[in-house]
């Protein structure tokens, strides 16, 4: 088969241009073959030939491309027009205004073949006198070293193609046919050939309908940058193409003409996008059909056994009725995904390509921080509930919940002599000031003991809780699995949302809050802990912690009462203060301030809800504390450690 430009990128190869550099593997010092690893790759996805599709391999003067682009760019006036169409006898459209310029390019394209060398020559010195010598649309000096980098990398035991534009369209459909595993590479700007600054695109969008599903697709183009550009490309092309664009990337050309280095991750991720789709299809199409099938399964249970699920100890215990039917509808989804998945062909076949794939030795990303900061917002899902899901449906209290705590920018007398000097109707908020920082706290306590019952109290009468500090850990250490060696501490990576980076959980610095102050995290819109006398019920309060409501509203109104009747902030010193803690329960809780507006008939915690730490991880954290509760004290050695 014809193999256009390979004598002109062996040529330049002579001439200087740089071979593939071996560089240094950032990851252990030792030399990379950036070589060795695209041929690895291209062996392992059994890749049988190679196409490079540019207008750098386009042969400028027997296609006439410098004109077209030249034409195609607008840079020529109506006056080079009129003389550009007295070489060219029958060409009406070149002298008329109002005619498109593509109509234009396309008559000039038609007729090129035809003239005469001196009439292409003619055209061509007009052009040059207009544009100078280098054109439009002219390749940039990287197109050179790049095509001899590609070849360096690609060409070997397998076929290996370099053709034009032109030389593509003609032989697409042999091509296409010919039932070769095949990835073919387009340039981005075809205007060297008279085409548009995008006709790769559109090449790429038309083959993606077309070609088998053994081709593989990359957008090869100077116009990004070898960084998050690549990924930005690539999601808004793939929101322009109705096709399956898993199926093509987008590589910087900087990756050729600077460093091969970066070059066979861009392939590798080409090779393997494909893959990567059919798993993510697979386990929709899976989770999909076994909801399904878990929803008609839930829907054949009988009266009688359903209304045996839902009442009882559960009932008595706060559960809500939907959560035992949701946990009914997951135990018959846990082994059908899986058996689904498991007998499906292509996920076995996609998930071995993946595996044999990631063998091949690479650099690291060329942003790890991107990628590991969406890498951390994922998992981050498996650790954590969001403080939205928790503040809106207004969940009970679990072992796990975190909070955050923050100062008061006023003391209670301050913020009441504020509030009572304001005039009615000034706009004032129900809140005080906070201050910005804030101060995470996890919730410590067996998950019985916080279940409001139907009476919407605790069987035990808890009224404080353990809590137990969130710390960044010493610098230089990164937490990146759960739990830790530590016995006096617990290990959570991806609590901060930003930087993906995790806490300790301090075991041994835990305190004690008064549980009102958390169940009114609950029971308030925003999840802060506030609660007016005058407060109406929220929507979507379970049952049991409608009646809790009621108490805890009857309890806040029964305080501010007893507050008032004081009038402290009329006393001298810190006796507001003093009588707000003994009022609100945080007399024995440093780390929690409170306020009593007379103005709102409310009690104000310093502390919100801000999200929950899930299964398995707050069981493990519950462990983990009963372990430390329980472990045994024995007396120091005898011994002085520093002397044996």
């Amino acid at each position: 088969m014809h193999e256009e430009g390979t004598a002109k990128d062996d040529a330049a190869a002579r001439e200087g241009i740089p071979r593939v550099p071996a560089q240094a593997d950032v990851n252990g010092g030792a030399s990379f073959d950036a070589k060795a690893a695209s041929q690895q790759l291209l062996e392992l996805a059994r890749v049988e030939r190679v196409i490079c599709v540019d207008d750098w391999y386009a042969q400028k003067e027997d296609g006439g491309e410098g004109i077209l682009a030249a034409l195609t760019e607008g840079a020529l006036l109506s006056e080079d027009l009129d003389k550009i169409a007295s070489f060219i006898p029958g060409a009406t459209l070149l002298t008329d205004p109002s005619a498109p310029i593509e109509l234009v390019v396309d008559e000039v394209r038609g007729v090129w073949p035809s003239l005469e060398e001196d009439q292409r020559t003619a055209i061509q010195r007009l052009v040059d006198e207009r544009l100078g010598p280098e054109g439009v649309g002219f390749p940039t000096e990287e197109d050179e070293p790049a095509a001899a980098c590609l070849r360096e990398l690609l060409a070997d035991s397998r076929d290996f193609l370099t053709l034009s534009l032109a030389g593509w369209r003609s032989q697409r459909s042999s091509l296409l046919g010919d039932g070769k595993s095949t990835l073919i590479l387009f340039d981005r700007d075809f205007s060297r050939e008279g085409a548009s600054q995008n006709a790769g695109e559109e090449q790429i969008s038309l083959l993606l309908r077309d070609a088998p599903d053994s081709w593989r697709i990359g957008l090869l183009t100077h116009t990004v940058s070898p960084d998050d550009a690549e990924v930005e490309t690539w999601r808004m092309l793939s929101q322009q193409f109705e096709a399956d664009s898993s199926r093509f990337l987008v590589i910087a050309k900087g990756r050729l003409s600077v460093s091969a280095d970066g070059f066979p991750r861009m392939l590798k991720l080409t090779l393997l996008a494909p893959a990567l789709e059919r798993l993510q299809g697979s386990l929709s199409e899976a989770v999909s059909g076994t909801w399904s099938e878990a929803i008609d399964k839930v829907g054949a249970i009988d009266p009688y056994t359903l209304e045996a699920a839902l009442n009882g100890d559960r009932l008595t215990d706060g559960t809500w009725g939907p959560e035992t039917l949701l946990r009914i509808a997951t135990a018959f989804t846990q082994d059908s995904v899986r058996a689904k998945l498991r007998a499906d062909r292509m996920v076995h076949l996609s998930s071995e390509l993946v595996t044999s794939l990631s063998q091949v030795r690479l650099p690291s990303t060329a942003n790890p921080d991107r990628v590991r900061q969406e890498l951390a917002e994922i998992e981050r899902l498996e650790y954590f509930e969001t403080a939205d899901h928790l503040t809106q449906l207004h969940f009970p209290l679990e072992v796990g919940d975190v909070f955050a705590f923050q100062k008061f920018v006023q003391k209670p007398h301050q913020f009441e002599q504020q509030k009572s000097g304001r005039r009615a109707g000034a706009g004032t908020t129900d809140e005080p000031r906070r201050s910005g920082a804030e101060h995470y706290m996890i919730l410590l306590s067996q998950p019985c003991d916080l279940a409001v019952r139907s009476d919407g109290k605790r069987g035990n009468d808890l009224e404080f809780v353990r809590v137990a500090p969130l710390k960044s850990p010493a610098k230089g250490r990164v937490i990146t699995h759960p739990g830790g060696g530590v016995a006096t501490s617990f290990d959570l990576p991806f609590f901060f949302e930003e930087s993906g980076g995790g806490v300790e959980v301090k075991l041994s610095q835990q305190h004690y809050v008064p549980l009102t102050a958390l169940d009114m995290c609950v029971l308030s819109a925003g999840g802060n802990g506030i609660m007016s006398a005058r407060q109406g019920m929220p929507e979507h309060i379970l049952p049991n912690w409608q009646k809790r409501f009621e108490i805890l509203r009857a309890w806040v109104s029964k305080q501010v009462d007893a507050y008032k009747a004081m009038e402290p902030h009329g006393m001298p010193g810190r006796a507001a203060d003093q009588i707000t803690a003994a009022l609100t329960g945080t007399v024995a809780s440093p780390k929690l301030e409170s306020l009593i507006s007379l103005s709102e008939s409310a009690i104000i915690y310093g502390v919100r809800r801000v999200g929950r730490l899930r299964e398995p991880y707050r069981s493990a954290l519950l462990s983990r504390m009963a372990q430390r509760d329980s472990r045994d004290a024995f007396d120091p050695s005898l011994i002085d450690k520093t002397n044996s």
